[in-house]
């Protein structure tokens, strides 16, 4: 059995994978005022697919940052790079 000793588990998944800035936006400014208090992952993908690089996790780093929301990068077996836990 896997010890999960320290795994948090969200109460909310979103996923903003192919959205553009302004629907990611869009997105998280609905669930910051549905889901005060929760623990939500953000699953922003690692921009591997993307022309010009990353756009998502900065845009929504920023986002968080100037919200007041603290965040940190998910851990690797819960998405990593690609995933934020937040604290709405």
């Amino acid at each position: 059995m896997k010890n999960n000793k320290y795994r948090q588990i969200p109460n909310v998944v979103i996923d903003l994978h192919g959205l553009t800035m302004q629907e990611a936006t869009a997105a998280l400014d609905k669930h910051k005022t549905s889901e005060k208090g929760s623990l939500i992952r953000i699953i922003v993908g690692r921009g591997t697919r993307s022309k010009n690089g990353p756009v998502l996790p900065a845009h929504v780093k920023a986002y968080l940052m100037n919200a007041g929301i603290s965040f940190r990068q998910s851990k690797i077996q819960e998405g990593g790079e690609g995933s934020l836990e937040a604290q709405f």
